[in-house]
């Protein structure tokens, strides 16, 4: 008998992307790599890069912000901000709580009742922070939940990271009959304690991790087959091939690419399985099968757009893979209600989970107000030389400051105000809105 599900799961997503970017090919000239290694071995073409103004606070209170109002949503109504990151801002106090206090100052109202928290397990926080707020929602057809991601993936210079960087955030509306995905809240898990990638306390602070990027890709291809087969188990699956069972798949995506890349294997064994090839063939030859290309093109290319303009976006990336697909599936006219979409999400350290939502009858509309051509295509490239400045942290005046838009006003130097961080509203006669020991006053910024 099929399992019954709560109509519970995403009902809107809101992007937000910096308004900077590095174009690939100027990185490759200046690192010496053949920009066809970059461009058309890994899918990278553009890297959004966060102005001297923005961090991971101000790019998560700008996602928020667009999913409330284009959903016409009070402070009040929402009873859970839940937020996945890794480029937290402070130990103790959760990145989260200055996203909302931003969100405040602009729509007005009150978060006091809302639940607010950080999760981190590198780029897979945010789903395990949607993952709990579909079984808090739920409970109870009254609560409303906003899933956030955000992060800056900051590589160091001539490091073979570099090329992969991206920043953005994703937030995500969870609510009961949702006119998205509906999720089956049936998740496979896998986790085991490596080293693949992490960021450790050192004797001086680095936002940079510590990697190695052939263990990091095995890792994520080990946890995936595990979670997959645990996907299999729990949720009574009796499809041979779970690449069937899905009409569209979203991964996470350290770089455009690596989806079709990392799932070839096990597309292969499915084939196996189903006595449809008759051995697994080295992956090179298996990737190049008219089997395989299609279901690349089908499944997986529509997801890879938006990460090829964008980089890495850690805890965003799977949320961005959804949104691009859906977008432009969307732009297509697509078929898609009734059908399912897999996730493949992974963190490292490492964990990965696998489940899935089922596309429901008015996401179309829903998914062409995402906007992403747009948000895309009015961004401002930046000089190879401005990059490094960023980069470095060697610029004191942003680049692009926008008129409204949140920006990160200045930070504590001494007292019980010391490392503080109080931020404001861009305006374009210098001064920004802030809100500072709970008093809303104008000030002068840098810009």
């Amino acid at each position: 008998m099929a399992k019954r599900h709560l109509p519970v799961g995403i009902d809107d997503m809101a992007a937000y992307v910096p308004s900077l970017y590095l174009d690939i090919r100027d990185l490759a000239e200046a690192r010496g790599i053949q920009y066809e290694k970059l461009a058309h071995g890994l899918g990278l073409l553009k890297m959004a890069f966060p102005d001297v103004h923005e961090d991971a606070a101000t790019m998560a209170a700008e996602a928020i912000t667009e999913l409330m109002l284009k959903n016409g949503l009070r402070p009040e109504q929402i009873g859970r901000v839940y937020m996945g990151t890794e480029s937290a801002l402070d130990g103790a106090k959760p990145t989260a709580t200055y996203a909302v206090e931003m969100v405040q100052q602009r729509l007005g109202g009150s978060f006091r009742h809302c639940d607010v928290v950080d999760m981190t397990f590198a780029c897979i926080a945010a789903t395990d922070a949607l993952q709990n707020c579909l079984d808090w929602v739920a409970g109870d057809k009254e609560r409303t939940a906003i899933v956030v991601a955000s992060d800056f993936a900051k590589y160091e210079i001539e490091s073979t990271g570099e090329y992969t960087q991206g920043a953005g955030a994703i937030a995500v509306l969870v609510k009961w009959n949702p006119r998205l995905l509906v999720m089956t809240r049936e998740f496979g898990v896998a986790m085991a304690s490596v080293h693949d990638f992490y960021k450790p306390r050192r004797e001086h602070f680095t936002e940079t991790p510590v990697f190695d990027g052939p263990f990091s890709n095995q890792c994520y291809q080990d946890r995936m087959t595990e979670a997959l087969n645990h996907f299999r188990q729990i949720s009574g699956s009796t499809e041979t091939a779970l690449s069937e069972r899905w009409e569209r798949m979203a991964f996470h995506l350290p770089y455009s690419y690596h989806a079709k890349r990392i799932f070839v294997e096990e597309f292969a064994k499915e084939k196996v399985a189903k006595g449809e090839w008759q051995a697994v063939p080295d992956m090179k030859s298996a990737s190049q099968t008219p089997e395989y290309q299609s279901f690349v093109s089908h499944k997986l290319e529509k997801a890879q757009r938006a990460s090829s303009e964008i980089g890495n976006l850690y805890t965003g990336s799977v949320f961005m893979a959804l949104m691009s697909t859906l977008y432009f599936d969307a732009r297509e006219n697509s078929k898609l209600s009734g059908k399912k979409i897999g996730f493949v999400a992974y963190g490292s350290g490492s964990k990965s989970k696998v489940f899935e939502g089922v596309v429901q009858k008015k996401w179309q509309q829903v998914a062409l107000d995402f906007n992403l051509t747009a948000k895309l295509e009015t961004r401002k490239a930046l000089d190879y030389q401005t990059y490094e400045q960023l980069h470095h942290q060697e610029r004191q005046n942003s680049v692009l400051p926008l008129e409204g838009r949140f920006a990160l006003h200045s930070i504590g130097t001494e007292g019980n105000q010391l490392g503080a961080r109080f931020y404001g509203t861009y305006h374009l006669n210098g001064k920004a809105t802030v809100l500072q020991s709970n008093k809303v006053s104008e000030e002068a910024i840098t810009v």
